[in-house]
């Protein structure tokens, strides 16, 4: 029975694990300590981890190689059987042996010190003053701090972080304590007793002005939420973007399920991103402050990761659509219950927009570009930067766009609900989801995500109608997208004749059929009116 459904995962394409790297150990703890100081990009560090072991194989630990390791030890005793490998051209792996088993729990501790080359970003603002912030997405956490750096391997982690009295230190989770030294530094402490992804476990040391936000989520459990900002950006951050940060918190718990920690910053930083979602205490890029154009959209969509991306995480870089994809259509989301129906429909529109015109059009209206020609989930991509692209971030969301308007509304609701509920502070794969709706929905949904997420672009159709007299009116609808795209089935496509609505079960290159009740030819044959399916469309009288 088990090497039976080992055989059915394998096949299913919904949950394909193309991620090279896999976890040998489980690393449940991460404690922290990082010293910074003025003037100098070079940082101390000590990083214990707790393990349950999956074998008698080493520990492995990533670290860069740019990094010196001063000692290691194992369960407090300094080991010294220890070797240091290359791992890709940037990294290193420290291999730690144990004289465990498999269900074993240990803990290593390693001591370092050095300049980060990455992961840990060293500088001054657009101000002139010195920062310090961890920016770990995709695989760049171990550039700074010893870590196994793959998403699937999620821990709880606290943060020691020693810097000078002048600034102030975020990090994830809740702040314990600030012990202040005798020498003009201080000691932050904050602990996130909840399991995240390390690419989501940072740190920032900068002078900045905390704000407090009104609590949100309070109908289920009050979450304290706060704008930290160079002092200088301040006022354009609590009257600008985040003005209703607090209602996006209440937004989301009421549709979703609780708020996944206990606190939620929104911090002004050095990220390479326009944000980054790390759990509780999101970074936003400094440069869109500067600017005044961070966007309420942006917040709302770094804001609905800490649901999806980071309390329920992908097991697999490949299936970031459950990241992304969910993040984008719930920042939509958001929008409509904020702005109304119609500010819903223009983003979705501008959504679209962006799938059919990354290279322009070709023979037949097709988008060729690189991303619209290869499917969501592709396990061919060996650049985890490239999976930043319109497949993973707006078709995702059109993804769950169709979803809910085959399901209905509650139905999609419940699904969303129980997806969270059974996976939070885990992983998942796109099967994961899938599996969900289906059973939440009643109906067969494996034929639509193996189309939305294993096809390559769009249907494109070309909707010919011939008046036939008697009040009928035939239809011939062809899908005229690349074939290598394949064919695309839409049940219950709507058309509107003349303010009628009509529907067509599409299924294949092209459907036909004779609506009847149609009592005169046409003046305007409308598809897709009610926006609930991602295509593009050509109407023509047939001659």
């Amino acid at each position: 029975m088990i090497a039976l459904l080992l055989l059915q995962l394998a096949q299913d394409p919904l949950a394909v694990r193309a991620d090279t790297i896999r976890q040998g150990h489980d690393a449940l703890h991460y404690d922290i300590t990082v010293v910074v100081e003025n003037g100098t990009d070079h940082i101390v560090g000590e990083v214990e981890t707790t393990w349950l072991l999956g074998s008698d194989r080493p520990v492995e630990v990533a670290l860069d190689s740019a990094i010196r390791v001063v000692r290691v030890s194992m369960n407090g005793r300094e080991n010294t059987r220890l070797t240091r490998t290359r791992w890709g051209r940037p990294s290193g792996l420290i291999l730690i042996p144990h004289q465990g088993r498999a269900g074993d729990t240990i803990s290593t501790r390693i001591r370092y010190h050095g300049t980060p080359p990455d992961g840990l970003i060293i500088g001054k603002n657009a101000y002139g003053a010195p920062t310090f912030f961890a920016d770990n997405w995709p695989d760049r956490a171990h550039r700074w701090f010893p870590a196994q750096d793959l998403p699937g391997d999620k821990a709880t982690v606290a943060f020691h972080v020693q810097a000078p009295l002048e600034y102030q230190v975020v990090a994830n989770g809740v702040l314990g304590k600030i012990d202040t030294l005798a020498y003009g530094n201080a000691v932050w402490h904050y602990r996130m007793d909840r399991p995240i992804p390390v690419y989501t476990m940072v740190v920032g040391v900068a002078r900045m002005v905390r704000t407090a936000l009104p609590d949100g989520g309070c109908r289920i459990t009050c979450v304290p939420v706060s704008v930290w900002t160079y002092p200088e950006d301040t006022a354009y951050a609590v009257t600008g973007p985040f003005r209703r940060a607090a209602g996006m918190v209440d937004y989301f718990s009421d549709l979703i399920g609780p708020f996944p920690y206990a606190s939620l910053a929104h911090v002004e930083s050095s990220t390479r991103f326009g944000g980054m979602e790390n759990s509780s205490a999101i970074f936003y890029d400094e440069k869109a402050y500067e600017a005044r154009r961070l966007s309420e959209e942006t917040v709302a969509h770094e804001t609905a990761h800490q649901w999806f991306g980071n309390a329920v995480t992908e097991a697999d870089w490949h299936h970031l659509w459950l990241s992304e994809g969910f993040a984008t259509y719930l920042a939509t989301l958001w929008i409509g219950h904020a702005d109304g129906d119609s500010a819903f429909a223009a983003v979705m529109r501008r959504h679209a927009q962006a799938i059919f015109a990354a290279a322009g059009p070709s023979e037949g209206g097709a988008n060729r570009s690189p991303v619209t020609g290869r499917p969501i989930l592709d396990p061919t991509v060996t650049d985890l930067l490239s999976l930043l692209n319109s497949n993973n971030y707006q078709k995702g969301a059109w993804v769950l766009h169709q979803l809910r308007g085959l399901v209905g509304d509650s139905t999609f609701v419940r699904g969303l609900r129980r997806y969270y509920e059974t996976r939070r502070d885990g992983t998942a794969l796109s099967a994961d989801f899938a599996r969900i709706m289906t059973e939440t929905s009643g109906q067969d949904l494996d034929w639509y995500f193996r189309q939305a997420l294993t096809q390559p672009g769009y249907p494109i159709l070309e909707v010919r109608w011939k008046y036939r007299g008697k009040n009928r009116l035939a239809l011939d609808i062809r899908q005229t997208q690349p074939g290598e795209w394949g064919s695309y089935r839409i049940p219950g496509l709507e058309l509107l004749v003349d303010g009628t609505p009509v529907r067509v079960d599409v299924d294949g290159v092209e459907t036909r059929q004779v609506v009847k009740g149609i009592t005169r030819a046409p003046r305007a044959v409308q598809v897709n009116p009610t926006g609930w399916w991602l295509l593009q469309a050509t109407v023509l009288p047939d001659e």
